[in-house]
């Protein structure tokens, strides 16, 4: 109650300070009912309630929040104030002791990024930076939000799914929620995203049922989104409330009998569960030998994180001044990843999987620096091949940065 009356509070005097005509006022009711939409589903709360009981006794937890720029924390005044950095205060403030200090947070939110990316970086920005106080060193729950990010994925949700696989099989049996945001549109891809939640029996969250209704009632459109994709403020706090609704929820109703059945059909696939990732200056996998060729620079302009500065750590950079080899490396695999920077005065590279062309990689028009993933190749067998990218002719003395690579 004491987080529905603030984030009242805060919409009413965004109301009234943007001289919105509201229709008619926003009563504790109406809020409640708005959040009570938010639950798609509260799935099987065996996980949730296990970890959040073992927090209140005074167990380190890890809470972690993956997805695309609204979960790094884009539109919010401040970052305390954007939902991951709420969510992460209000379950160390409810279920933790001593103020929470045994809560830990890891806000793993980039800007631009699908699940696809997502998914080749979690190890480095999830599992890495879970602190020690935390003996297991794994995740407890883990909200997964790449509902805007996803449009044109091109692994058609089979690495979303394999994330969350993936994190569910973890030893210490962590609760998974999918967390569905909105554009300003409308839009989003629950619908299709929702199958993977069903598929599971887990948590869902979605702002779009909750909160896209009630724009033009109990708050508007531009009080809600300060661009055409990210929330306010205020949008943040209503989803941070949206959040905690349903895990309030879940922890209140009765627990589920059994844990969560894995040997289910999947939705999509899990094709990508025992991926590799290859990434510059970290070990390479085993299998896997690889020449940076002349892409051996470091780009500093790749991605940030609002709290923690930068991720993925060093990349494979091309400048064009330093030769023009390419980077090559041989591996066993039946898919394969590239994650590269689409930048528009950046060159054009192409990727040669045994000798041939597979793949050319230009930036579209518009780009603003955020890493594409490309699938070059998806086949049934896992065969030995050798992959080569290259400049392109003409692009020999250009720029461009291979963020990461993903094999399975």
């Amino acid at each position: 109650m004491k987080a529905l009356k603030r984030a009242l509070a805060l919409l009413m005097c965004v109301c009234l300070m943007g001289g919105m005509s509201v229709m008619g006022e926003a009563t504790d009711e109406r809020y409640s009912a708005m959040l009570e939409d938010a639950v798609l589903s509260l799935g099987n709360n065996y996980r949730l309630k296990n970890v959040l009981t073992r927090a209140k006794a005074g167990e380190d937890i890890t809470v972690a929040i993956i997805g695309g720029s609204i979960t790094e924390g884009a539109g919010a005044s401040q970052y305390s104030e954007c939902y991951a950095s709420l969510v992460g205060q209000e379950i160390a403030d409810k279920y933790g002791v001593d103020g929470g200090k045994n809560v830990h947070l890891i806000n793993a939110g980039v800007g631009g990024t699908p699940s696809t990316f997502g998914w080749i970086r979690y190890p480095l920005d999830v599992t890495n930076r879970v602190p020690e106080a935390d003996a297991d060193g794994l995740t407890d729950i883990v909200i997964i939000e790449f509902a805007v990010n996803d449009w044109n994925e091109p692994t058609g949700h089979k690495c979303y799914e394999s994330m969350v696989k993936s994190v569910l099989e973890q030893e210490n049996k962590p609760a998974v929620i999918l967390l569905f945001s909105v554009f300003k549109t409308g839009w989003n891809l629950q619908d299709e995203l929702k199958k993977v939640g069903e598929a599971y029996d887990l948590m869902m969250i979605s702002v779009r049922d909750a909160a896209y209704p009630r724009m033009g009632v109990l708050f508007s459109k531009d009080e809600w989104f300060f661009d055409e994709y990210h929330p306010t403020s205020a949008g943040h706090r209503v989803m941070a409330d949206c959040i905690m609704h349903v895990i309030d929820s879940a922890y209140a109703a009765e627990t589920a009998q059994n844990d969560i059945n894995l040997d289910v059909a999947p939705a999509y696939g899990l094709d990508y569960m025992g991926m590799k990732r290859i990434f510059s200056e970290r070990l390479l996998p085993e299998g896997v030998t690889l020449d940076k060729g002349s892409f051996k620079a470091d780009d500093t302009g790749s991605y940030t994180n609002l709290p923690v500065g930068r991720v993925c750590g060093r990349n494979f950079m091309h400048l064009g001044i330093a030769g023009n080899d390419p980077l090559t490396f041989t591996a066993s695999f039946s898919k394969l990843l590239i994650g590269w920077r689409t930048v528009n005065n950046y060159g054009t590279a192409q990727v040669l999987v045994d000798g041939e062309v597979r793949a050319t990689l230009t930036a579209p028009s518009g780009s603003w620096g955020q890493t594409e993933v490309s699938l070059i190749i998806n086949e049934a067998k896992e065969e030995l091949h050798a992959v080569e990218i290259r400049m392109a002719e003409g692009s020999e003395t250009k720029q461009f940065t291979v963020t990461c690579i993903g094999i399975s």
